[in-house]
């Protein structure tokens, strides 16, 4: 039989870097590409060297492999992760060894020439595309999907003019003024709103919490509100101007609105 050593090094450093990378992946540990590389590829090295010399070959050599990968990836960490990082990576080591055996009795191939072919390179391209796959399908569709429940557009009415923003929902804006919930709107819109004169004349405040402290705010009664879908104005609203809400949102809701 003949080994083709860029097979072993293919297999090896691809294979050992998705097991490593599922293992991370599985305890929300934060992947660093270096060590994952480094690791993967001291695994490589081991697995070129095995059939020259073959006290390599021995359980113990294998495990103590095993276990400096891990350290090389994990850092430091507490004794009970590591031993979770530990029970993961051999589940996965079996799991993905069972995988290519089963890919390689499916195109007949002999266990013995599994290092001479690319089954589990193949295995493991597979299983990054998983990764990759699961990781798209998170951002693009759960993620949009959540987002799209807390935003909307609603319709602002105020000294008798109306104008229509972009809003979110902010489960965390629990702001009253006199009783009444108090939504935050962009000072932009407040200018649509009232003008410049309008806005200048405004001398009712309320008090917020910010990162830097407690800040006073102006605040203005909306004659009423309405979302987007719906044909019932809601009343009883008032408005805090902030000088510069961040992003594409306009006016963040109350959550109780």
């Amino acid at each position: 039989m003949q080994v083709y050593i860029e097979y072993v090094i293919a297999n090896n450093l691809l294979i050992n870097a998705l097991i490593l990378v599922l293992t991370l992946r599985f305890l929300r540990y934060k992947i660093n590409k270096f060590a994952v590389f480094f690791s993967s590829a001291l695994g490589t090295i081991f697995a070129v060297f095995l059939p020259i010399y073959g006290i390599l070959n021995v359980f113990a050599f294998k495990l103590i492999l095993s276990l400096l990968m891990l350290v090389i990836v994990m850092g430091k960490c507490g004794g009970k992760k590591y031993l979770s990082a530990c029970a993961i990576f051999y589940a996965l080591t079996f799991a993905l060894g069972g995988a290519t055996i089963g890919l390689a009795s499916l195109f007949s191939y002999e266990l013995a020439d599994l290092s001479s072919s690319l089954i589990p390179f193949y295995v493991a391209v597979a299983g990054f595309a998983l990764v990759l796959g699961q990781k798209l399908i998170y951002k693009y569709i759960i993620l949009a999907k959540r987002k799209s429940r807390y935003e909307d557009t609603v319709v602002l009415s105020a000294n008798g003019r109306e104008i229509t923003c972009k809003a979110y929902y902010d489960s965390g804006n629990r702001l009253y003024y006199k009783n009444k919930p108090t939504i935050i709107v962009d000072e932009s819109v407040a200018l649509q709103l009232y003008g410049q004169n309008g806005l200048n004349a405004l001398d009712s405040y309320t008090q917020i919490d910010t990162v830097i402290g407690k800040k006073n705010i102006k605040v203005f009664p909306l004659d009423y509100l309405i979302e987007e879908g719906k044909k019932d104005k809601v009343y009883g609203v008032m408005a805090g101007i902030s000088e510069k809400i961040q992003g594409q949102y306009k006016v963040v809701l109350h959550c109780d609105l």
